[in-house]
């Protein structure tokens, strides 16, 4: 299915900010009141012909079901823009979307209106860990995140990722210059071979961390530690609780 879950609509404005490189973060991530909501049914979709292009057009109409359309206009971007999105709220707050567009207020010409479909959930071969080191690559992987990692523990790893981004700018490099990552290891059994392989290249020792914390979720708990390699470059490792480890 196309589409990502996101826990909240706040979360998924950012998401999108992100993707669109939009300026003015501060006055975007204020933004959380809708301007309108309406719920299609799937003989509902005509209206959305007068602002998308026909492949668009088609990309949208292929969902199946009622389907929440969400505008909003968007603060000090440009003028007169709404942006939409498509998508659905679940039962405990969040918002499973699958896509998002922008068009011209009153605005008929196709030509000036974009519909971006959202990733296509793929089942396979899953990756052992996820480095992260600014907020861009934190939301260039946030689909693939979301679905194994707890919303509160995507939460520590996206302020971690600000932290790292104020002091240490959004454009280094994360291996060579100042700041740090975050390693992010969803699975328990994949945490030996990738603390073995982390500690190796950087000359740690497991039990050399500056601080633990435990994080509590919901089916199981997880861990952040924090392993410093210089005065100016950390690493912050977040992975599920082993059994025998007690909190702190």
């Amino acid at each position: 299915m196309t589409g990502i879950r996101f826990k909240d609509w706040e979360t998924f404005l950012r998401y999108v900010g992100s993707q669109e490189k939009m300026k003015h973060k501060e006055e975007w991530r204020k933004a959380t009141e809708l301007w309108d909501m309406d719920d299609l049914e799937p003989g509902e979709w005509k209206g959305m012909e007068k602002i998308l292009s026909p492949s668009n057009y088609e990309e949208l109409a292929m969902r199946l079901g009622t389907v929440e359309v969400r505008s909003f206009r968007l603060p000090f971007e440009s003028d007169g823009m709404i942006f939409y999105a498509a998508g659905k709220e679940e039962g405990d707050g969040g918002y499973f979307c699958m896509g998002y567009g922008f068009v011209e207020e009153n605005e008929t010409n196709p030509s000036k209106s974009r519909y971006v479909p959202l990733p296509v959930r793929k089942e396979g071969e899953k990756a052992s860990f996820y480095k992260i080191g600014t907020e861009q690559e934190y939301w260039s992987y946030y689909a693939k995140l979301s679905e194994r990692v707890p919303g509160k523990v995507l939460a520590q790893v996206l302020l971690k990722a600000e932290i790292l981004d104020n002091y240490y700018g959004t454009e280094r490099d994360i291996e060579k210059d100042m700041g740090g990552f975050c390693m992010i290891i969803p699975e328990l059994e994949e945490r030996a071979n990738v603390y073995q392989e982390l500690f190796k290249k950087y000359g740690l020792q497991e039990e050399l961390y500056e601080y633990r914390d435990i994080i509590v979720g919901e089916e199981k708990d997880w861990i952040e530690e924090l392993f410093l390699v210089g005065t100016e470059y950390g690493i912050v490792i977040f992975c599920p609780k082993g059994l025998t480890e007690v909190e702190e």
